[in-house]
């Protein structure tokens, strides 16, 4: 006796994932090497995300964001140094509403000032802001 499970779910997530990771590696070669100015405006005729909370800045281990979107959306978070060398990149699926994550393994990054910026899966700029790392006093 044969059975049929339907794996419709787990194949579109793994289609999905595999969309991202195309997009993602797209991103870092498009990227690599540039280093816009830090913007918080947000492109006012297709506003996604209406309020961001990145703390605490200066960061010393980890940062937070706390985001407020409009509409469910894939985004992806970069940070990189002034250089354009990305040190930290992940996928981040906004739901509608309010949305907190924390970025972590910063602890080591220089000290110094950094970029963190907020893209959807086309690479439109969704939000945009510096961050700056210090060392903690011992």
């Amino acid at each position: 006796m044969k059975h049929n499970i339907n794996n419709s779910g787990s194949s579109e997530k793994a289609a999905q994932q595999s969309a991202i990771q195309r997009q993602l590696s797209r991103l870092i070669q498009a990227n690599a090497d540039i280093v816009p100015e830090a913007s918080n405006n947000v492109e006012k005729n297709n506003i996604v995300i209406t309020k961001v909370q990145v703390r605490p800045n200066p960061f010393f281990t980890a940062i937070t964001l706390d985001v407020t979107s409009e509409q469910s959306r894939h985004t992806i978070v970069r940070m990189y140094d002034r250089e354009g060398h990305i040190v930290k990149m992940f996928s981040w699926f906004l739901v509608r509403g309010t949305n907190v994550t924390s970025i972590q393994e910063v602890n080591l990054l220089m000290e110094g000032t950094y970029h963190l910026d907020m893209i959807d899966n086309e690479g439109k700029l969704l939000y945009s802001t510096n961050v700056t790392k210090e060392n903690l006093a011992l």
